[in-house]
């Protein structure tokens, strides 16, 4: 069937099934069925949400027993066995029975329909659509396959037939919770406030603390920026669904919005448990120290070492070392960033920035030119502060002399800040054919001062050499106070 023809596939169920879904249980599938009848479509459906709902908490429905009891009693009805099935955690094996079922009950789509709703669960999609049509030949009343072809659609994209198909379910059973909550998600994907919340309530009404209705909710209010309205909802979420790791790192950033360090702090922790990853353990590290926990703060660095984070993991420790004043770390990450990504702008100019505000101008400066156009203050400002010049001079004599002046007024700066700085710079510079410096070399320094240092050696690197005649010069520099 094509998605298209959906809608009308479903109409033509529920006049079939009218009489049925009239006695659906409103329980959510959480009483006992009469053992007398076959459970109807509707809480077959019903049943399959309260045991997803059950599994977010971690747990088993309570109506498990009553499903086994069901089948016992009337071995014709396939439902009460694979809810009983569905109920179990949902790997191989569960899969593997439900396999089981639907070749021992071949008429009936109920088998398929667990088993493409474990499908969704893990992602597999492709294997939905390879049979779901086949399967509806088989049984093309049961509506329950459209639910399934709606989810498809949702998860491909085609919002159209997404959209047409849930509403196709809701015609058939208006208190469908899987129905209203797919419309809902479809809504404030198209920002519709107004349908979104109305479609949210409807499920929650049905079934209340679902967690996907409410992670709807709580999306809208984080869109209309109402932070503590969305933290409230974000607990309400992880609350029912304690492994839903995407609710839980919005409620980690959240709760940092509003100044909740240690909350913050508790859901990345729980985040991290689910799945440890690079950006959750520099979230965690930053959340830790802002709490003052230095100890949750020093494991989840040494653990992000283990992990070899990207270059945009280490940059944001960086930052975090630096609000710490933690200037060496800052800089062993900001290498390790530059190291993971040696083209990325961003890691050289946070390199370039901090080397240059630690006194290490030179360095600083060769990685502010590598950031390339975002850096063009940061490298004047540097540029300046140790007088580089370009130079063309006739000889290297000149050379010699201009290079001179311009490092004699970058140590008289300097000696305003230390009046007994004295010493001596020889540099040998090896140029090529084309008159560039090819290598710059500081063969003696007795001056330590990096600034002075710096404008010698930038100086140098940036002149014009002789072209045709490659070769190496050396350039001796005294200076002392009393000059």
């Amino acid at each position: 069937m094509k998605p298209a023809s959906l809608p009308a596939t479903l109409l033509l169920a529920a006049c079939a099934l009218a009489p049925l879904v009239a006695s659906a249980a409103p329980d959510g599938g959480g009483a006992s069925p009469p053992a007398a009848r076959p459970l109807t479509l509707a809480e077959v459906s019903r049943a399959f949400t309260a045991v997803d709902d059950a599994e977010r908490h971690g747990a088993l429905p309570d109506s498990r027993n009553s499903w086994l009891a069901a089948a016992a009693a009337n071995r014709e009805d396939p439902a009460p066995r694979v809810l009983a099935a569905y109920a179990l955690p949902h790997g191989e094996e569960t899969w593997a029975e439900l396999k089981r079922l639907s070749s021992q009950f071949r008429e009936s789509a109920i088998p398929w329909v667990a088993m493409w709703r474990i499908y969704l669960e893990w992602g597999v999609i492709d294997q939905v659509e390879r049979s779901i049509q086949d399967v509806h030949q088989v049984d093309k009343a049961n509506w329950l396959v459209g639910l399934i072809e709606a989810a498809v659609a949702e998860r491909r994209g085609r919002l159209g037939p997404a959209t047409s198909g849930y509403r196709a379910v809701l015609a058939i059973d208006p208190a469908n919770v899987d129905a209203h909550v797919g419309l809902a998600r479809l809504a404030l994907a198209a920002g519709d406030e107004v349908s979104a919340r109305q479609e949210a309530n409807a499920a929650l009404e049905a079934l209340p603390g679902h967690a996907p209705a409410l992670v709807v909710l709580a999306g809208l209010a984080e869109a209309r920026g109402d932070v503590n309205a969305s933290v409230a909802l974000y607990r309400k979420v992880v609350a029912a669904s304690s492994r839903d790791r995407n609710s839980r790192v919005k409620l980690a950033r959240l709760l940092l919005r509003q100044g909740d360090t240690s909350g913050s702090r508790d859901q990345w922790k729980a985040a991290l448990a689910l799945k440890e990853d690079a950006e959750t353990l520099v979230a965690l590290a930053e959340a830790a120290r802002l709490c003052g926990d230095t100890a949750t703060e020093q494991r989840s660095l040494e653990r992000l070492s283990a992990l070899d984070p990207g270059s945009v993991e280490w940059r944001r420790v960086a930052e975090i070392r630096i609000q710490a004043n933690d200037t060496a770390g800052a800089e062993r990450a900001l290498r390790q960033a530059v190291s993971r990504d040696a083209k990325d702008p961003q890691n050289h100019l946070a390199l370039g920035r901090l080397l240059a505000a630690s006194g290490r101008v030179g360095e600083g400066l060769e990685h502010l030119r590598a950031a390339g156009e975002i850096a063009v203050a940061d490298r004047e400002a540097v540029e300046r502060r140790i007088n580089l010049r370009k130079q063309s001079r006739p000889g290297l004599a000149a050379l010699q002399r201009a290079v001179g002046a311009l490092i004699d007024k970058t140590y008289r700066q300097r000696l305003k800040e230390h009046p007994r700085l004295s010493g001596k710079l020889t540099i040998r510079v090896t140029s090529d054919a084309s008159g560039r410096a090819a290598l710059v070399e500081v063969l003696e320094d007795t001056l330590h001062d990096d600034d002075v240092r710096a404008c010698a050696y930038w100086n140098l690197k940036d002149a014009a050499y002789p072209a045709q005649k490659p070769g190496r010069s050396s350039f001796s520099f005294t200076l002392r106070p009393g000059r």
